[in-house]
């Protein structure tokens, strides 16, 4: 199952912490947004492994714009 990871508010990315077809873990930090001067770190969700990063690093995202998308391991919720 894929799951989107979207920005939660509007903001810059300033930077990613993971690549595309890396395994990740429940809690890993996936990148770093910044919104009003105050960085806001994105944590994965679940296991899983990263399918594709839709950012870059520098890019300005509005709310609720997809950043990357996970696909979650078995029992990974």
């Amino acid at each position: 199952m894929e799951k989107e990871i979207n920005a939660p508010v509007p903001g810059k990315i300033i930077s990613i912490k993971c690549k595309e077809n890396q395994e990740v873990k429940k809690g890993d930090v996936l990148l770093i947004l910044e919104t009003m001067k105050m960085e806001n770190e994105i944590y994965a969700p679940s296991n899983g492994l990263i399918k594709k990063i839709l950012v870059k690093e520098g890019d300005f995202i509005q709310h609720g714009k997809t950043m990357l998308i996970i696909e979650i391991k078995e029992g990974g919720k």
